[in-house]
């Protein structure tokens, strides 16, 4: 299950392959997903593996859908482990400013920081997308917080 975030000459797709402890019921280790990340830039492409969160994922469908309705506002794909940040700001002329940081290994590793616009035109799609991933993979438990 696969999502994209597109822009000029930017392409970042993550594609969600698994749970990584499927048969937990623990709010921390059942919402592990297996993940690939794949940015392709002017001049480079990055793949590798990473380990996402559920909980994550829905945070940032949220704010985007929020951010759909108001024509405005900021969403965030914050990873836990660092392997990806994702920001993504809409002015009020409907243009999104992008800025994604990777990290491989996570924490420790080679980083890659850019910055892309794109249009509000292709919100709708990632939304979709990501709730088509969050269907499959939906946030098991309650954060015990």
């Amino acid at each position: 299950m696969k999502f994209h975030v597109l822009g000029e000459n930017t392409k970042l797709e993550i594609d969600v392959l698994q749970r990584n402890y499927p048969d937990s019921t623990d709010f921390w280790d059942a919402n592990w997903i297996a993940s690939v990340i794949h940015l392709e830039i002017p001049g480079y492409i990055v793949h590798f593996e990473a380990d996402l969160r559920t909980d994550e994922l829905r945070d940032f469908v949220d704010e985007l859908r929020s951010m759909n309705e108001n024509l405005g506002g900021t969403a965030i794909l914050k990873n836990l482990d660092s392997y990806i940040y994702l920001e993504g700001a809409m002015d009020l002329r409907g243009k999104i400013s992008w800025n994604i940081e990777t990290c491989y290994p996570a924490g420790i590793g080679a980083e890659l920081t850019c910055d892309f616009e794109s249009d509000q035109t292709y919100l709708r799609i990632l939304i979709d997308e990501l709730d088509r991933v969050l269907e499959a993979f939906p946030v098991l438990g309650k954060n015990p917080k």
